[in-house]
């Protein structure tokens, strides 16, 4: 082997053992390391971020605790901390035992009460079924008793000649597609703490009518969303069954579409082919298509442009800053100063979203505080791509390569005050299925993926306008069959939750919003 040779196959060797140094960095801090994306980490804030004083977040010095009179950390530690009642739900009804000592029952004439100690537990009761009976009285006149008595016409139902109420089947699809219960399991859940055996076929059946049925509720939120001109995509996979691929399981996706306003539509297919996304939106909408790198929604907005239409693709500028995130370990110091641009970035959005400015406020604001901060990341890019002696193959290569190829479609939410500063609304969305996945495995028939996009649909969009889902969802069940074509759109999530939203409130997460 000649030396130039050699000199090849060392930097070759070079360049492998720095990307797998950096894939086993990574893997140790997903391992290992902080999980959420918050962009408040003190790492990647300088000296001068308010609130910021510069400490790695420790405890203070020992002097100032001696100087103050506080505990020890160990003496705080060993200190019994009792509940404050405060701190528990003041809606729910007390129950009151009273304790009273042997002695005390013994002889209780001896003894006189002197007060008492109380403490408070957090305590549940199991759910339980019941027998809904429901009695349509039949009326005859008094005074023409040969007339055929009148009673109410019964209910339509999702399930014809179905025994299961609205209620049950509401939170036996919530069980699933929200808290990730498979139906076998709940079958032993119920069965066990009630007795009560609910056959996982059935619930299956159940499902897929429900499913079948609320297309339609599906079909009007596309409309709205298309006509709204402002749409944000992403996708996920997860596996159906198909017995004719090895293993009886393949790969499908659900693409998942979110406008403004909160809701949420959800759509199944079997590949991840571009042409999914362009048959989705179709060939005559115009407005924003938010996304991150995918080829399937910029080439459908450049074709879209080539046919005249007005379509704008905006990047997400999350996926960006991921990149230089895994790439920390390559070159510390420049990727952090990235993510502490970044950072500043995702400030300003933060003041603007808790003072609930407007769009008109939230352009403006950009106009003054984000554009310059864009125009320095994008100079930083361009420079560092020429100057530095970066692997084309390295976290930090890849990394600048997607954000030059990013940022021209980052400059719309500098002048649009509509547009958010990054996707991940739409992966909260994504996230129940991403974490149901691990315990139902697959999604079962390809048909069956697309019963499951609609029951996702309509259940992460009414969480998105405020409203419980499984409430929603009940009342979707019991009013949808009987509801004439003009009263379709007061089922709708975002119309359901205007006029319910007092009475069946959804419980705000603590989790923030990642970044």
């Amino acid at each position: 082997m000649s030396q130039e040779e050699s000199q090849k196959r060392i930097e070759e060797l070079e360049q492998q053992v720095l990307i797998l140094t950096q894939q086993l960095d990574y893997l140790k801090r997903q391992l290992y390391g902080r999980k959420s994306e918050q962009i408040d980490h003190p790492e990647l804030f300088g000296e001068d971020v308010p609130g910021k004083d510069g400490s790695s977040g420790a405890t203070s010095a020992p002097e100032e605790d001696d100087a103050s009179g506080g505990e020890s950390p160990k003496t705080k530690g060993n200190r019994k901390r009792p509940i404050r009642k405060d701190r528990l739900p003041e809606h729910l009804p007390t129950r009151t035992e009273e304790i009273t000592p042997a002695e005390v029952l013994a002889a209780p004439s001896k003894w006189c009460q002197a007060g008492y100690e109380e403490s408070f537990q957090l305590e549940k009761e199991p759910g339980y079924f019941y027998l809904r009976c429901i009695r349509r009285l039949k009326f005859r006149l008094v005074d023409n008793p040969l007339v055929p008595p009148i009673i109410e016409p019964a209910r339509p139902a999702m399930i014809d000649g179905g025994f299961w109420g609205p209620g049950l089947l509401a939170e036996v699809l919530a069980n699933k597609y929200l808290y990730h219960l498979p139906l076998d399991r709940q079958r032993v859940l119920h069965l066990q703490r009630h007795g009560v055996d609910l056959s996982p076929s059935t619930m299956g059946d159940a499902v897929e009518k429900i499913a079948d049925q609320c297309g339609i509720l599906v079909t009007r939120m596309k409309q709205r969303m298309l006509e709204s001109g402002y749409v944000r995509a992403d996708e996920t996979f997860i596996r159906y069954l198909d017995r004719l691929e090895p293993g009886g399981s393949s790969r499908g996706y659900f693409w998942v579409y979110r406008s403004r306003d909160g809701d949420a539509i959800f759509h199944w297919t079997t590949t991840r082919e571009h042409h999914h996304a362009a048959e989705w939106f179709g060939p005559d909408y115009e407005g924003i298509v938010q996304s991150d790198g995918y080829e399937a929604y910029v080439n459908y907005s450049n074709a879209q442009r080539l046919q005249g239409k007005d379509v704008t693709r905006v990047a997400c500028m999350a996926h960006i800053r991921r990149k230089f995130e895994k790439a920390q370990a390559e070159r510390p110091a420049v990727s952090g100063w990235i993510l502490r641009i970044i950072a500043q970035l995702y400030r300003i959005e933060t003041t603007l979203r808790d003072h609930g400015a407007s769009a008109e406020v939230r352009a403006r604001v950009r106009q003054n505080q984000s554009r310059p901060l864009i125009n320095l990341l994008n100079k930083a890019f361009k420079h560092l791509s020429i100057t530095l002696p970066i692997l084309p193959k390295s976290g930090l290569g890849k990394a600048l390569e997607y954000a030059l190829g990013q940022m021209p479609d980052i400059q719309p939410y500098l002048e649009d005050g509509r547009i958010e500063i990054d996707n991940n609304d739409v992966e909260n969305d994504i996230r129940p299925s991403a974490v149901g996945k691990k315990n139902w495995m697959f999604v079962g028939s390809p048909d069956a993926g697309q019963r499951s996009a609609v029951i996702y649909t309509l259940l992460m969009s009414a969480r998105n306008h405020g409203v419980d889902p499984q409430a929603y969802l009940r009342a979707v069940i019991e009013y949808l069959p009987g509801a004439k074509p003009n009263e379709i759109d007061v089922l709708l999530p975002a119309n359901w939750a205007a006029a319910n939203r007092h009475a069946h409130p959804a419980i705000k997460s603590n989790t923030p919003r990642v970044a």
